[in-house]
């Protein structure tokens, strides 16, 4: 009887372990076609430079690497005793409202996280997006607005 407890307990703590969890928080919304996406009218590079310093906040002590496919952008990962986390952000190409109500085409924000760690990813992942979110914000809100030209 205790061996086959035992072999229950490590099933299931093997199959935890290689389970995993993932998800993603986005400035867009499920249905981007519609235009209703938090879009933001600012270059890659100055996306680029948003999202590595919300990075290099969110996780001051990990090894930020590169993303260059699907979308530009950033990840590291965190750990806790065997588990592991990555956590990343991009920028994505949409269509969607800037803050002022106009249509625009511009980066909309993703983060994603994937792995055996969600309790440390999943609020790491939120608060990443809350500060890219923030520092695009502050940018595009200091960019100056251009008249809409005429077609």
């Amino acid at each position: 009887m205790k061996r086959m407890q035992w072999m229950t307990a490590a099933w299931l703590s093997l199959s935890l372990l290689v389970a995993g969890c993932s998800g993603t928080y986005s400035t867009r919304d499920e249905d981007s076609h519609a235009g209703t996406s938090r879009v933001y009218a600012i270059t890659l590079e100055d996306a680029l430079l948003v999202m590595e310093d919300a990075m290099q906040k969110e996780f001051p002590d990990e090894r930020i690497e590169d993303v260059l496919s699907p979308h530009r952008g950033f990840k590291a990962k965190i750990r806790f005793l065997l588990d592991v986390d990555v956590v990343s952000v991009y920028a994505v190409p949409a269509q969607g409202r800037a803050s002022d109500g106009t249509m625009v085409d511009g980066l909309a924000f993703e983060t994603h996280h994937s792995g055996t760690y969600p309790l440390g990813g999943i609020p790491k992942a939120k608060a990443l997006l809350e500060r890219v979110v923030a520092g695009a914000d502050r940018l595009s809100s200091a960019m100056p607005r251009l008249p809409a030209s005429p077609i």
